[in-house]
């Protein structure tokens, strides 16, 4: 019954949906530090930046559910106010909330939780650009941001050309627009380099990845099988959005689609480099444009919801009852 209410309750056209937000965000949190499910690490990396031990820091993991908030929030305004569905929708940032639970990163600071705020940022300024208008200004910040998240996540450098992909999806090639983003690109990396230096932080192999190497693989079977049968689902709902669309929002649609191809990308290449999988954790953003077409956009699904209740169901319960431990 209270499923229902909160599935619901972030489907319709409310906006003050957003307010339960930090109650559940808290109410995962709770859990976590009640039944120590999620364990943090003794040293978190920052990347270029070097690392930190966790007891000398440890009010920053209150700052490991506030970006998740702010992540939410990013994403559903940028949802709505794209217009991705004819109606507002706020069921964009609860799956984003309820898929992260599943990762360390949701409780506990790292530079990875810092590089997916900051790469929302870059998908932030990318969609101000319009055809026929400078996008001088745009560009130069995304890539800014793009850069201080590669000197926090440095696996992302190998993304670089995706940047300047999702540039020219929008806009035509400009050379003055191109130098602005490598110079945009270019500072935050000058700055780590120099930091780096006065301070000695020595680069190693294992700084080139900030994420956890916790490794709950029950946890990503249940979140891979229910966001692959979520993407079934929605498939033909975003073809048929498509075919509608203005010229601009399948530009929109194909800047996300690159997005969740280089997350794709980038989850390989760390699983085989570090053997770690808490980055499918990046892929979840631009999945939370995609997913909510799972649900219908004016009567709500009844299918999407069932999978959608389990993973909420398995989010919780994880932390009470050890699945991992059953036997049939």
């Amino acid at each position: 019954m209270y499923l229902r209410l909160v599935i619901r309750l972030f489907f319709g056209n409310r906006s003050y949906a957003l307010l339960f937000l930090p109650i559940i965000i808290g109410g995962f949190y709770i859990c976590n530090y009640l039944t120590g499910y999620h364990v943090a690490r003794e040293e978190f990396s920052l990347g270029f930046w070097g690392s930190i031990v966790h007891a000398d820091v440890w009010f920053l993991d209150f700052l490991a559910p506030a970006l998740v908030f702010v992540n939410a929030i990013l994403i559903n305004t940028l949802f709505n106010r794209n217009e991705f569905m004819e109606r507002n929708n706020y069921l964009s940032s609860m799956v984003y909330v309820c898929c992260m639970s599943f990762f360390s990163t949701f409780y506990f600071f790292d530079g990875l939780a810092l590089t997916q705020t900051l790469l929302i940022l870059v998908l932030q300024q990318l969609f101000k650009l319009r055809q026929n208008q400078d996008g001088r200004r745009h560009v130069f910040n995304a890539a800014l941001m793009f850069g201080v998240a590669c000197t926090l996540f440095p696996v992302l450098l190998i993304s670089i050309p995706f940047l300047f992909w999702m540039v020219w999806v929008i806009r035509p090639f400009v050379l003055r627009e191109s130098v602005l983003a490598i110079t945009g690109f270019v500072v935050p990396m000058v700055y780590a380099g120099v930091y780096s230096y006065i301070f000695e932080i020595r680069l190693e192999r294992e700084q080139f990845s900030s994420s956890t190497d916790e490794f709950l693989l029950l946890d990503i079977i249940v979140l891979v099988a229910g966001l692959g049968l979520l993407m079934l689902l929605c498939a033909k709902s975003i073809v048929n959005k498509l075919r509608g669309s203005s010229i601009r929002l399948k530009k929109l649609f194909r800047m996300i689609a690159l997005l969740i191809g280089l997350s794709g990308g980038l989850i390989i290449l760390e699983f085989l480099v570090f053997h770690k999988l808490v980055s499918i954790g990046l892929i979840l953003f631009p999945l939370s444009f995609f997913l909510p077409y799972a649900f219908g956009e004016k009567e709500l699904r009844g299918f999407p919801s069932f999978i959608f209740y389990l993973l909420l169901l398995f989010s919780v319960g994880k932390f009470f009852i050890p699945f991992d431990q059953l036997t049939f």
